[in-house]
């Protein structure tokens, strides 16, 4: 409690002492001119709209006749001109939203102030004056383009460019333009909401769609604003008004009205039909006055539950598998208050339950429902906002967020209770309880976001100063049954699930880390001469964490520890800059052209710290020779066979990786340029390229092993005609036996050898008219990456280990130098297109296609002394098998998702009330794509399961809805 009273009277401080900005917001800017050309200081410039609790918000064009209004909330507005002995001058319908700011330049006239010209004409469409790069989802868009899942994600999939990748418990990544999947975060009105796992990434948080005014997804080219480079996703939620309003959406869909898209191909893998047993959604809002242009509030209510199911499993009954949700909600309050004629407040609160019954397959499709997980999530969400408009050049604002989130993932309620997991080396099927890729584990993060920030706006100047800093802690619990990890079995002439190897744990643990100050400040400024706008700044990160003192009494595989503290894990301070500029080619607001070059530094939280944490669980392979032959390393009364698990290294379980004091941190420098062009009113086209150079890449070097403790040798590639390199030979490398059993000293450093650079072209559409919206574009790029001097994999027995000490990470380690001739890293082509059209009689019809390329496919092989004909040593432990990709990376891919979704929707209006009903119809086509297959490669023909299809698109399937607004 004392650390955030403190850090609030820090704050509030910085308020009063350093200007500071948060976030771009929408804004209106322009220069003002006489009927000679002649620029206009001194013209009073107000614009006014609905959407300003405040109503109107009054500026004055400076010695060059131009003037900026920022902050301002999305919505529509009308700006009016005035000067003594000139016609008032009226510009109206100027829509606003997400980073936009629309230039309005007007001409006056001379004449009475009381004379007042209306100046007719399209909403802006071009952003002459700012950089960013970024999609906006109004309420137009939420509402009409129909997606698989009201969140945030599915809407991140109609933007070209933008990546999505899944993992546990519905969670997803977000990447655009190449940008690393590390450095996405979410955040409600400017304040982020990632919590503190790994570098930041992830945030727990799902989408309460009515609680929502409209997504802004910042895709690239940042001010100094902003720490990262990733894919920004800010949420501005609603704020009620000055009469009550409010919508209620249901919507629900069952099997009984989807298709059954499966090729003999896949009925004959055994696969179920892809798709949902049930979901339905009820998603109720209300909002309005407390006080007439006072304060205002917003109500919002969400309840979900669906079951899904898996085609690639199936229940012991034979049914098919499903995941099923726990009934998850979301509720929202905000309330919004004009304090003063300067004074605005906004406070916002949130509380969330999010779970899911047999999760993880999809975090590891090859898996049973009983080595699945019961996985939920639930926190909440306060913070408040202050903004205060000092003068009609000085703006101030700050803001306080805090996040919590306890997640527990628990071996599935029917797995039985004498399992444990069970991996089958050949064919990756994952049994008997949950574990390898799906733990069971809980974790906790508490987390504290804050900000300060003023401008200062003269017109041709728009000044931003400002702090953001972070502070929290993060804990994750493994307490495994036996400390086991996962059972490793394989297939051989004969033979089924052979005891081959065991994954142990050091558990029980509890690790702990802190994050004590992940703080940023910037100076920016956007500098308007004429036509040239240029944005540039600067930015100061400073980073720190820390691993408390911890200990622990003996466990099954390891003696007691007793940890001391460990500081400044990191203690980093950089320096980044970005400069950016935007040129109104044709002078009149319609064609810009943008270039940009800034340097992000990598987001971090607690992982970093969690990396030397001693008590943050791990696992360790050794061999498993199954004494009593009953299959598993318990005998008959449960008890743990110790004897039965061999080799290991002798500081398991203790500090086993160290970091290089030299280490800094990651980053990368972005590029890009653009031209865009007003076709006709509200009708743009934007050509682009895109390009990223990261450096600093972090690597582990095991200091106690080297490449010259490796004995080569060479084995042949299965020989099928699946395989592009069937039949050729596979540099190996084996363990020196004197080598097993030594201690690991792993060093966390950095390599100036390796690369990753992107490169993306892209031309994009956006037409937004009265009766008909349309927008997407073409993507094509590529990634190209070089890891021969290391990589971040810590367990030195699986496959990706350090190259620096194992030489089998130099296979398929260079994306350019390929082995096989054909061009590793080859650009790749993505087509997505959204529409909408409202015909007479309010009949409205829409949907999106997306054209998608097929992830490229791995052939996990499992050597091991049997198939290379003599003694094969993977690690220090002692492992008998060294994991090989059998395909070249960017050889061999799936085939491109072809996805079209439509809706069909009627228009029903009684007086403020308007009921929207529609029916959604989603893979139209019915298109059957393979998503996912089996990559692990076995040896043996008969169980080889490589290339089984694992999952399809769900077949064609209608969902009906209905949302009433009023």
């Amino acid at each position: 409690m004392r650390r955030v009273v403190l850090c609030t009277a820090v704050l509030w401080a910085a308020v009063l002492l350093v200007p500071a900005t948060s976030s771009a917001q929408v804004a209106i800017a322009g220069v003002v001119k006489d009927g000679t050309g002649a620029v206009l200081p001194g013209v009073t410039v107000e614009a006014s709209s609905p959407a300003l609790i405040e109503k109107v918000r009054t500026v004055v064009t400076d010695t060059a006749g131009q003037y900026k209004i920022v902050d301002l909330s999305p919505g529509t507005y009308q700006v009016a001109f005035t000067l003594a002995g000139f016609k008032t001058v009226k510009r109206a319908d100027i829509i606003l939203e997400g980073t936009f700011t629309a230039q309005v330049s007007v001409e006056l006239q001379v004449g009475q102030v009381e004379e007042t010209l209306t100046v007719t004409g399209a909403s802006p469409v071009v952003d002459v004056i700012n950089n960013t790069t970024s999609f906006v989802a109004n309420r137009e868009i939420l509402d009409m383009i129909p997606t698989t899942d009201r969140n945030t994600v599915s809407r991140a999939l109609l933007i070209p460019g933008t990546t999505v990748t899944p993992f546990v418990l519905g969670q997803y990544n977000l990447t655009s333009h190449g940008s690393a999947r590390e450095d996405f975060t979410i955040a409600i009105d400017g304040l982020r909401v990632n919590n503190l796992c790994g570098n930041g990434q992830y945030s727990g948080f799902y989408m309460n769609d009515a609680s929502v005014q409209e997504l802004t997804y910042s895709t690239g080219s940042e001010s100094a604003e902003i720490q990262s480079s990733g894919i920004r996703v800010n949420t501005v939620p609603k704020d009620g008004g000055n009469r009550f309003s409010g919508s209620f959406f249901v919507q629900g869909r069952g099997s009984s009205l989807q298709s059954d898209n499966r090729t003999d191909a896949v009925k004959a893998a055994g696969l179920a039909i892809a798709g949902t047993a049930y979901n339905y959604q009820i998603n109720p809002s209300f909002g309005g006055p407390i006080a007439q242009d006072k304060v205002w509030f917003y109500l919002t209510y969400k309840y979900e539950d669906g079951k899904i199911y898996v085609p690639s499993a199936k229940f012991p009954d034979g049914s098919p598998a499903y995941r099923n949700l726990m009934g998850n909600y979301s509720g929202v309050g905000r309330i919004t208050w004009a304090a003063s004629s300067k004074d605005k407040i906004r406070l916002y609160v949130e509380k969330q339950f999010n779970g899911e019954f047999f999760n993880g397959f999809n975090t590891y499709a090859v898996s049973t429902p009983e080595a699945s997980t019961d996985a939920w999530g639930r926190g909440w969400i306060p913070q408040v906002r202050w903004t205060r408009a000092q003068s009609n050049k000085l703006l101030f604002e700050a803001g306080l967020a805090y996040y919590t989130q306890p997640y527990e993932q628990n071996c599935s309620a029917i797995a039985p209770a004498a399992a444990l997991p069970h991996l089958n080396g050949s064919t990756g099927l994952l049994t008997g309880r949950c574990g390898y890729l799906i733990p069971e584990y809980s974790s906790t993060t508490q987390n504290y976001t804050s900000m300060a920030s003023a401008s200062y706006i003269t017109g041709s100047h728009a000044m931003k100063f400002g702090m953001t800093d972070g502070w929290g802690r993060n804990s994750r619990t493994f307490a495994p049954k036996a400390n086991i990890n996962t059972l490793i079995t394989v297939n051989a002439p004969g033979v089924t699930d052979f005891p081959f190897q065991v994954a142990v744990y050091n558990t029980p643990t509890t690790g702990i880390q802190k994050v004590n100050s992940d703080f940023g400040s910037y100076a920016q400024d956007t500098w308007t001469m004429n036509r040239l706008t240029l944005n540039y700044g600067a930015r100061f990160d400073h980073f720190n964490a820390e691993v408390p003192a911890e200990s622990a009494s003996a466990s099954t595989w390891i003696a007691a520890r007793n940890f001391d503290a460990i500081p400044n894990v990191p203690n980093w301070n950089d320096w980044s800059v970005r400069l950016a500029a935007a040129y109104d080619v044709s002078g009149d607001g319609k064609t810009a052209f943008k270039a940009n070059a800034g340097k992000y530094v990598a987001s971090q939280a607690a992982g970093y710290a969690q990396t030397f944490n001693g008590m943050n669980g791990a696992t360790q392979t050794r061999t498993w020779n199954d004494a009593d032959r009953n299959g598993s390393i318990l005998d008959a009364a449960g008890n743990i066979q110790i004897n039965e698990v061999i080799g290991g290294t002798s500081n398991f379980g203790q500090i086993t990786v160290r970091p290089d004091p030299n280490l800094a941190r990651g980053y990368n420098w972005e590029y890009s340029a653009q031209l865009q062009r007003e076709l006709m009113p509200r009708t743009s086209v934007t050509v682009g390229f895109y390009h990223r150079d990261f450096y600093n890449l972090q690597v582990v070097d095991n200091t106690n092993l080297t490449a010259a403790d490796w004995t080569a040798l060479s084995i042949a590639t299965p020989t099928d005609t699946r395989l592009p390199l069937s039949g050729q030979a596979i540099p190996l490398y084996t363990l020196n036996p004197s080598r097993v059993g030594v201690a690991t000293d792993n060093l966390y450093t950095y390599s100036t050898q390796n690369k990753s650079a992107y490169n993306g072209f892209e031309v994009s559409a956006n037409v937004r008219r009265d009766k008909f919206i349309l927008f997407g574009g073409v993507t094509t790029d590529r990634l190209v990456t070089s890891s021969c001097d290391g990589s971040t994999t810590l367990d030195v027995g699986a496959r990706g280990a350090s190259a620096r000490d194992n030489p089998n990470s130099l296979r398929f380690c260079d994306v350019v130098l390929a082995t096989s001739g054909q061009a590793a890293g080859v650009f790749r082509t993505t087509l997505k297109a959204s529409a909408a059209y409202s015909f007479p009689y309010d009949i409205q019809v829409s949907g999106s296609f997306t054209s998608i390329p097929g992830p490229g496919v791995r052939a996990d092989f499992t050597v091991t002394s049997a198939i290379a004909g003599r003694p094969i040593i993977g690690s220090t432990t002692g492992a008998a098998s060294t994991i090989v990709n059998l395909v070249e990376p960017n050889t061999l891919f799936l085939d491109y998702q072809n996805r079209l979704d439509v809706r069909f929707g009627k228009m029903f209006r009684f007086n403020r009330v308007r009921v929207q009903g529609f029916a959604d119809v989603f893979n139209l086509l019915n298109a059957g794509t393979v998503l996912s297959v089996n990559q692990t490669y076995g040896a043996v023909a008969a169980s080889n399961a490589w290339f089984t299809p694992l999952t399809i698109m769900d077949g064609r399937y209608v969902r009906f809805g209905m949302q009433m607004t009023f």
